[in-house]
């Protein structure tokens, strides 16, 4: 759409973050084109760019002002960190925001008909209606059940072959909850111990905080589609994404703020996270194993600051999650790359995304 308005875009190759190397190799590729020449770079994924090379782009501004150029940076809501976060609420008449809300149920229908080239099962259906319109989700959820032969497709229609959810979608929901800044993911697991809808005065209580101290925790779940408002309460907006916060929360911690519930009014929790209606439980989610090329060479420490990187967290935030210094972090993130044979964090989060946890 850009080259037929008369934009030059931007080579495939060209990294606006990445290495100090890739950044100076934007800005000359800018200085090179004619000052009229209208240019369009286009960003995918930028949640996972490095909170340092984020800081380096205080040069755009002025690449803004004086030549006819568009950027645009597409992330997951919510994800990215503080840097992020600085680098979108700019206040210039220059950053325009544009928030994607959840799809509503024809476009998941439809969503899933173009993944499937089939119709789905009602079972199908509401398997997807329970991950809040979030398309990521959806494809994690079909490209889960074909890797894990749970899929049956005949006369044009899918069906599934089992209750259980892939372990890929089960992983990919605990990273979205494991890569919030700390403050909002301690409010969503919290809130998921309480149930799948929950008050926030009742989460404040658990937190030793008041409700006004929750604001931006807020903010940031519902912009992230983990949660959404709900008749004066706070709610996952599909089951699976409740459970996946449950899933996220240590069972020792779970068992913890379980024990405090009684103080609480009643939450009407629901579901017990882990069961499905019928009450069975559902297949663990935590022991996934990947078949990617090197993976098996990982150790198990290797593999959790992966996984960790993979969902897009920075070093400081995997240091805090698998309590080790940013130090040890970068030392196990060069074991990785050399026995997986990438190069960047970039190469390692869409090699988890493509294959699976």
């Amino acid at each position: 759409m850009g080259i037929e308005m008369g934009f030059r875009l931007a080579p495939r190759t060209l990294n606006l973050f990445g290495s100090a190397q890739g950044h100076c190799a934007a800005r000359s590729w800018f200085d090179e084109q004619p000052k009229k020449q209208p240019l369009l770079l286009l960003v995918d994924d930028a949640q996972l760019a490095a909170p340092d090379t984020i800081r380096q782009l205080n040069w755009l501004n002025s690449e803004l002002v004086t030549r006819p150029l568009v950027i645009a940076l597409a992330r997951i809501p919510g994800m990215g960190g503080p840097e992020m976060n600085r680098l979108l609420a700019r206040n210039s008449p220059h950053v325009e925001r544009l928030a994607l809300g959840p799809l509503d149920r024809a476009a998941v229908r439809s969503l899933l008909d173009d993944l499937l080239d089939a119709a789905p099962d009602a079972r199908l259906l509401a398997l997807a209606d329970d991950l809040g319109g979030n398309p990521r989700l959806i494809v994690d959820l079909v490209t889960g059940l074909r890797a894990e032969r749970r899929l049956e497709v005949s006369g044009g229609c899918a069906r599934l072959s089992s209750n259980a959810v892939p372990r890929r979608l089960r992983t990919t929901l605990i990273h979205m909850v494991r890569s919030l800044t700390p403050a909002t993911r301690q409010l969503v697991q919290v809130g998921a111990a309480l149930g799948p809808s929950f008050r926030l005065a009742d989460a404040a209580k658990l937190l030793r905080a008041t409700p006004g101290d929750l604001l931006l925790g807020v903010d940031e779940a519902v912009a992230g589609g983990l949660l959404v408002e709900d008749g004066g309460r706070l709610a996952f907006p599909g089951r699976l994404l409740w459970h996946g916060a449950t899933e996220s929360v240590p069972n020792s911690v779970l068992t913890a703020i379980k024990a405090e519930l009684p103080s609480l009014p009643a939450t009407g929790a629901g579901t017990v996270p882990g069961q499905d209606e019928a009450g069975e439980a559902e297949e663990p989610a935590r022991t996934a194993a990947t078949e990617m090329p090197g993976w098996a060479d990982l150790t198990d420490t290797e593999r959790q600051v992966a996984r960790l990187v993979g969902a897009g967290m920075t070093n400081r935030q995997v240091a805090r999650d698998a309590r080790m210094s940013s130090h040890t972090v970068n030392y196990h993130l060069r074991g990785i790359y050399r026995k997986l044979q990438i190069r960047s964090r970039v190469d390692l989060a869409r090699l988890i995304y493509q294959n699976g946890p």
